[in-house]
Protein backbone atom coordinates (compact mmCIF):
# COMPACT_ATOMS: atom_id res chain seq x y z
CA UNK A 1 0.00 0.00 0.00
CA UNK A 2 1.48 3.35 -1.23
CA UNK A 3 1.73 6.24 1.54
CA UNK A 4 -0.31 8.79 1.27
CA UNK A 5 2.54 11.49 2.57
CA UNK A 6 3.83 15.03 0.75
CA UNK A 7 6.97 16.06 1.87
CA UNK A 8 8.57 19.26 1.26
CA UNK A 9 12.56 20.65 2.23
CA UNK A 10 11.91 24.36 3.76
CA UNK A 11 14.19 26.63 5.29
CA UNK A 12 13.09 28.61 8.47
CA UNK A 13 14.40 32.05 8.70
CA UNK A 14 15.90 32.70 12.54
CA UNK A 15 19.19 34.03 13.92
CA UNK A 16 20.40 31.66 11.48
CA UNK A 17 18.46 29.33 8.86
CA UNK A 18 16.91 25.79 10.36
CA UNK A 19 16.30 23.72 7.73
CA UNK A 20 13.59 21.47 7.83
CA UNK A 21 11.30 18.98 6.74
CA UNK A 22 7.02 19.33 6.53
CA UNK A 23 5.36 16.69 5.85
CA UNK A 24 1.39 16.80 5.07
CA UNK A 25 -1.52 14.57 4.65
CA UNK A 26 -1.54 13.24 1.63
CA UNK A 27 -5.42 14.44 1.86
CA UNK A 28 -5.74 17.85 0.94
CA UNK A 29 -7.81 20.18 2.92
CA UNK A 30 -7.74 24.00 4.21
CA UNK A 31 -5.89 24.34 7.12
CA UNK A 32 -3.46 21.74 8.99
CA UNK A 33 -3.39 20.56 12.99
CA UNK A 34 0.81 20.33 13.13
CA UNK A 35 3.01 19.36 15.43
CA UNK A 36 6.60 20.61 15.49
CA UNK A 37 8.70 17.63 17.18
CA UNK A 38 11.58 18.67 19.14
CA UNK A 39 14.67 16.68 18.78
CA UNK A 40 17.25 15.25 21.88
CA UNK A 41 20.56 16.13 22.47
CA UNK A 42 23.37 14.92 20.02
CA UNK A 43 24.71 15.43 16.39
CA UNK A 44 21.51 13.49 14.53
CA UNK A 45 19.93 14.66 11.79
CA UNK A 46 16.18 16.20 11.86
CA UNK A 47 15.19 12.22 10.87
CA UNK A 48 17.03 10.78 13.98
CA UNK A 49 20.14 9.61 12.26
CA UNK A 50 23.87 9.81 13.40
CA UNK A 51 27.27 8.62 11.41
CA UNK A 52 27.18 5.94 13.97
CA UNK A 53 23.64 4.63 14.07
CA UNK A 54 20.20 5.09 12.29
CA UNK A 55 17.59 5.01 14.33
CA UNK A 56 15.07 7.15 12.05
CA UNK A 57 13.24 8.33 15.28
CA UNK A 58 11.76 11.17 14.30
CA UNK A 59 11.05 10.33 10.82
CA UNK A 60 8.99 7.36 12.33
CA UNK A 61 6.92 9.83 14.81
CA UNK A 62 6.31 12.29 11.81
CA UNK A 63 5.19 9.16 9.16
CA UNK A 64 2.97 8.27 12.29
CA UNK A 65 1.38 11.47 13.13
CA UNK A 66 0.73 12.21 9.60
CA UNK A 67 -1.25 9.02 9.44
CA UNK A 68 -3.46 10.41 11.71
CA UNK A 69 -3.90 13.50 9.66
CA UNK A 70 -1.82 16.11 10.90
CA UNK A 71 1.41 17.94 9.79
CA UNK A 72 4.55 17.62 11.05
CA UNK A 73 7.50 19.98 10.94
CA UNK A 74 11.04 17.89 11.91
CA UNK A 75 14.40 19.92 11.51
CA UNK A 76 18.34 20.05 11.79
CA UNK A 77 19.42 21.78 14.39
CA UNK A 78 21.43 24.89 14.84
CA UNK A 79 24.72 24.29 13.44
CA UNK A 80 24.10 20.68 12.11
CA UNK A 81 23.57 18.14 8.75
CA UNK A 82 21.72 21.70 6.38
CA UNK A 83 21.47 24.04 9.58
CA UNK A 84 22.84 27.45 9.95
CA UNK A 85 25.18 28.56 13.00
CA UNK A 86 27.78 26.74 14.78
CA UNK A 87 26.65 23.80 17.15
CA UNK A 88 29.09 23.84 19.93
CA UNK A 89 28.89 27.47 20.44
CA UNK A 90 25.19 26.68 20.67
CA UNK A 91 23.03 27.53 24.09
CA UNK A 92 19.28 26.37 25.08
CA UNK A 93 17.86 29.43 25.00
CA UNK A 94 19.07 29.87 21.58
CA UNK A 95 17.67 26.28 20.71
CA UNK A 96 14.53 27.56 22.27
CA UNK A 97 14.45 30.69 19.87
CA UNK A 98 14.91 28.15 17.13
CA UNK A 99 11.96 26.53 18.41
CA UNK A 100 9.86 29.84 18.44
CA UNK A 101 11.01 30.80 15.03
CA UNK A 102 9.35 27.61 13.47
CA UNK A 103 6.16 27.89 15.49
CA UNK A 104 5.81 31.65 13.76
CA UNK A 105 6.68 30.63 10.58
CA UNK A 106 3.52 27.85 10.82
CA UNK A 107 1.91 30.35 12.66
CA UNK A 108 1.92 32.90 9.38
CA UNK A 109 1.31 29.70 6.95
CA UNK A 110 -2.19 30.56 5.64
CA UNK A 111 -2.50 25.92 5.35
CA UNK A 112 -1.73 26.02 9.33
CA UNK A 113 -4.33 26.05 11.98
CA UNK A 114 -2.82 28.31 14.02
CA UNK A 115 -4.89 26.99 16.86
CA UNK A 116 -4.03 24.02 16.67
CA UNK A 117 0.33 23.60 17.23
CA UNK A 118 1.64 21.24 19.15
CA UNK A 119 5.14 20.60 20.31
CA UNK A 120 6.41 17.52 21.10
CA UNK A 121 9.82 17.13 22.88
CA UNK A 122 12.29 13.83 22.96
CA UNK A 123 14.96 13.82 25.93
CA UNK A 124 16.44 16.70 26.06
CA UNK A 125 13.34 18.06 23.79
CA UNK A 126 11.25 17.62 26.60
CA UNK A 127 13.01 20.56 28.82
CA UNK A 128 13.48 22.86 25.67
CA UNK A 129 9.63 22.21 24.81
CA UNK A 130 8.69 22.53 28.12
CA UNK A 131 10.65 25.90 28.19
CA UNK A 132 9.13 27.38 24.87
CA UNK A 133 5.68 26.47 25.78
CA UNK A 134 5.99 29.55 27.82
CA UNK A 135 6.19 31.63 25.31
CA UNK A 136 3.84 30.98 22.38
CA UNK A 137 0.75 29.51 22.05
CA UNK A 138 0.00 26.09 21.74
CA UNK A 139 -2.70 23.48 21.33
CA UNK A 140 -1.32 21.12 23.36
CA UNK A 141 2.60 19.58 24.77
CA UNK A 142 3.66 16.26 24.23
CA UNK A 143 7.27 15.01 26.17
CA UNK A 144 8.71 11.74 25.44
CA UNK A 145 11.25 10.46 27.86
CA UNK A 146 12.37 13.08 29.56
CA UNK A 147 9.33 15.16 31.13
CA UNK A 148 9.78 17.47 34.25
CA UNK A 149 13.57 16.85 34.82
CA UNK A 150 16.97 18.80 34.33
CA UNK A 151 20.16 18.01 32.25
CA UNK A 152 22.06 17.87 35.56
CA UNK A 153 19.50 15.30 36.89
CA UNK A 154 19.17 13.57 33.42
CA UNK A 155 23.49 13.27 33.54
CA UNK A 156 23.90 11.95 37.03
CA UNK A 157 21.44 9.46 36.77
CA UNK A 158 22.82 7.78 33.57
CA UNK A 159 26.00 8.05 35.21
CA UNK A 160 24.60 6.58 38.39
CA UNK A 161 23.36 3.86 36.09
CA UNK A 162 26.95 3.39 34.57
CA UNK A 163 28.41 3.09 37.75
CA UNK A 164 25.93 0.40 38.74
CA UNK A 165 26.75 -1.67 35.96
CA UNK A 166 30.49 -1.50 36.01
CA UNK A 167 30.04 -2.83 40.04
CA UNK A 168 28.80 -6.03 38.33
CA UNK A 169 30.74 -6.31 35.29
CA UNK A 170 32.93 -10.08 35.10
CA UNK A 171 35.76 -10.42 33.63
CA UNK A 172 38.87 -8.25 32.99
CA UNK A 173 36.71 -5.61 31.36
CA UNK A 174 35.05 -5.60 34.56
CA UNK A 175 38.58 -5.24 36.66
CA UNK A 176 39.92 -2.00 34.34
CA UNK A 177 36.68 -0.35 34.59
CA UNK A 178 36.45 -0.19 38.18
CA UNK A 179 39.62 0.68 38.19
CA UNK A 180 39.15 4.03 36.35
CA UNK A 181 35.40 4.44 36.99
CA UNK A 182 35.26 4.35 40.73
CA UNK A 183 31.80 6.59 41.95
CA UNK A 184 33.89 9.21 43.33
CA UNK A 185 36.25 10.09 40.15
CA UNK A 186 32.89 9.95 38.45
CA UNK A 187 31.24 12.78 40.95
CA UNK A 188 34.30 14.80 40.83
CA UNK A 189 34.73 14.87 36.92
CA UNK A 190 30.82 16.16 36.63
CA UNK A 191 31.39 18.41 39.48
CA UNK A 192 34.43 19.65 37.75
CA UNK A 193 33.05 19.97 34.59
CA UNK A 194 29.40 22.42 36.00
CA UNK A 195 32.08 24.20 37.89
CA UNK A 196 34.51 25.20 34.75
CA UNK A 197 30.96 25.96 32.49
CA UNK A 198 29.73 28.32 35.28
CA UNK A 199 33.09 30.00 36.03
CA UNK A 200 33.66 31.07 32.59
CA UNK A 201 31.26 33.40 30.43
CA UNK A 202 32.85 31.52 27.41
CA UNK A 203 30.47 29.73 24.56
CA UNK A 204 32.93 26.98 24.43
CA UNK A 205 35.76 25.78 26.68
CA UNK A 206 38.23 22.61 26.46
CA UNK A 207 37.25 19.71 28.96
CA UNK A 208 39.15 16.13 28.80
CA UNK A 209 40.93 17.15 25.87
CA UNK A 210 37.99 17.99 23.56
CA UNK A 211 35.56 20.85 22.73
CA UNK A 212 32.60 21.24 25.19
CA UNK A 213 29.62 23.31 24.76
CA UNK A 214 29.97 25.50 27.81
CA UNK A 215 27.20 27.80 26.97
CA UNK A 216 24.99 24.90 26.48
CA UNK A 217 25.88 23.43 30.04
CA UNK A 218 25.97 26.94 31.66
CA UNK A 219 21.84 27.59 30.75
CA UNK A 220 21.18 24.74 31.27
CA UNK A 221 22.48 24.56 35.25
CA UNK A 222 19.57 27.36 35.41
CA UNK A 223 17.34 25.32 35.35
CA UNK A 224 16.38 22.76 38.44
CA UNK A 225 13.72 19.84 38.77
CA UNK A 226 11.86 22.22 40.82
CA UNK A 227 12.33 24.92 38.18
CA UNK A 228 11.01 22.38 35.53
CA UNK A 229 7.92 21.22 37.44
CA UNK A 230 6.95 24.81 38.46
CA UNK A 231 6.54 25.57 34.55
CA UNK A 232 4.57 22.19 34.48
CA UNK A 233 2.43 22.78 37.73
CA UNK A 234 0.36 25.57 36.15
CA UNK A 235 -0.27 25.00 32.90
CA UNK A 236 -3.50 25.44 31.48
CA UNK A 237 -3.21 23.36 28.07
CA UNK A 238 -3.16 20.05 27.81
CA UNK A 239 0.26 18.26 28.20
CA UNK A 240 1.20 14.26 28.01
CA UNK A 241 4.02 12.75 29.73
CA UNK A 242 5.25 9.36 28.54
CA UNK A 243 8.45 7.67 29.44
CA UNK A 244 8.97 3.59 29.05
CA UNK A 245 9.93 1.72 32.02
CA UNK A 246 13.15 0.46 29.79
CA UNK A 247 14.33 3.73 29.74
CA UNK A 248 18.26 4.07 31.09
CA UNK A 249 18.51 7.54 29.69
CA UNK A 250 15.39 9.14 31.48
CA UNK A 251 14.14 7.35 34.40
CA UNK A 252 10.45 7.03 34.56
CA UNK A 253 9.87 7.03 38.21
CA UNK A 254 10.32 10.65 37.59
CA UNK A 255 7.31 11.00 36.19
CA UNK A 256 5.56 10.48 39.89
CA UNK A 257 6.96 14.02 40.27
CA UNK A 258 4.82 15.27 37.55
CA UNK A 259 1.90 13.38 38.72
CA UNK A 260 1.81 14.42 42.05
CA UNK A 261 1.47 18.37 40.70
CA UNK A 262 -2.07 16.99 40.38
CA UNK A 263 -2.75 19.14 37.44
CA UNK A 264 -5.59 17.61 35.52
CA UNK A 265 -4.21 18.94 32.59
CA UNK A 266 -1.38 16.34 32.51
CA UNK A 267 -1.82 12.89 31.89
CA UNK A 268 1.19 10.72 32.74
CA UNK A 269 1.77 7.43 31.33
CA UNK A 270 4.68 4.69 31.84
CA UNK A 271 4.88 2.49 28.78
CA UNK A 272 5.62 -1.19 29.96
CA UNK A 273 8.65 -2.72 27.60
CA UNK A 274 9.55 0.60 26.15
CA UNK A 275 12.95 2.27 25.93
CA UNK A 276 14.69 5.88 24.78
CA UNK A 277 14.11 5.18 21.35
CA UNK A 278 10.88 4.53 21.65
CA UNK A 279 10.89 0.90 20.81
CA UNK A 280 9.70 -2.11 22.27
CA UNK A 281 12.44 -3.89 24.42
CA UNK A 282 11.53 -6.23 27.33
CA UNK A 283 15.51 -7.49 27.79
CA UNK A 284 17.57 -6.24 30.63
CA UNK A 285 18.03 -2.46 31.05
CA UNK A 286 21.72 -1.46 30.30
CA UNK A 287 23.27 1.71 29.99
CA UNK A 288 26.95 0.38 28.87
CA UNK A 289 25.46 -1.46 25.79
CA UNK A 290 22.99 0.64 24.11
CA UNK A 291 24.76 1.34 21.19
CA UNK A 292 24.05 -2.91 20.55
CA UNK A 293 20.54 -2.68 21.95
CA UNK A 294 19.72 0.45 19.38
CA UNK A 295 21.80 -0.97 16.81
CA UNK A 296 19.64 -4.28 17.06
CA UNK A 297 16.13 -2.17 17.27
CA UNK A 298 16.76 0.00 14.12
CA UNK A 299 14.27 -1.36 12.12
CA UNK A 300 11.54 -2.08 14.68
CA UNK A 301 8.51 0.19 14.47
CA UNK A 302 7.17 3.02 17.13
CA UNK A 303 5.89 0.71 20.40
CA UNK A 304 2.01 -0.02 19.48
CA UNK A 305 1.44 1.23 23.40
CA UNK A 306 2.87 4.76 22.21
CA UNK A 307 1.22 4.87 19.41
CA UNK A 308 -2.19 4.03 20.48
CA UNK A 309 -1.87 6.61 23.60
CA UNK A 310 -0.69 9.64 21.07
CA UNK A 311 -3.92 8.50 19.06
CA UNK A 312 -6.12 8.32 21.98
CA UNK A 313 -4.79 11.78 23.70
CA UNK A 314 -4.89 13.70 20.22
CA UNK A 315 -8.37 12.67 20.01
CA UNK A 316 -9.45 13.54 23.21
CA UNK A 317 -8.43 17.18 23.03
CA UNK A 318 -9.16 17.92 19.15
Amino acid sequence: MKENIIEKEITINGEFNISATLTFPGKSRDKYSVVIIVPGTGTSDRDGNSKKLNMNLYKLISKYLTSLGYATIRYDKRGLHKSEGDFVKTGLNDSVDDIISIYNFLNAREDMDSDNIFLLGHSEGCILSTIASEKIDLKGLILLSGAGISIKTALSMQSSEAYKEIQKMKGLKGILLRLFYSKNKIKKAQEKLYKKALETDEDVIRFQMRKFPAKWLREHLQYTNEDILELLKNKKLPVLCITGNKDVQADPNDLKAVDELNNNNIKVEIIENMDHILRYYDGKKTIMNLKKQYEEEVDKPLHEELKKLLKDWLKDIS
